[in-house]
């Protein structure tokens, strides 16, 4: 379907608030345009309001270096472990530094 629009964003925004971030396949059929798990995917890793979107620190970086070392590469796990932080920002910034 190709990249989320900003009124797309919106939409899926306000329909979890008013049906819950929990009722996927509804939030979809009234969205319209994307699956259920675009949609859970979509929220849960750009627009959650607790995420946080700055540049992972210095200090993160020393973490997630760290947890890495200790349990491999499992993203989910080293993200709830960081505060805010998606899975797949915590890829990505590994992806990213690990050419650098």
């Amino acid at each position: 379907r190709g990249p989320w629009s900003q009124a797309e964003d919106a939409y899926l925004a306000q329909l979890v608030h008013t049906q819950g971030a929990m009722n996927w396949v509804r939030i979809a059929q009234l969205l319209g345009s994307r699956s259920p798990k675009q949609c859970r995917e979509r929220y849960h890793q750009n627009l959650k309001p607790s995420l946080n979107h700055e540049p992972i620190s210095p200090e993160e970086g020393l973490q997630i270096e760290r947890m890495v070392g200790e349990m491999g590469k499992r993203w989910a796990e080293i993200s709830r472990r960081l505060n805010g932080r998606s899975d797949i920002a915590v890829k990505n910034w590994w992806n990213g530094s690990m050419n650098r």
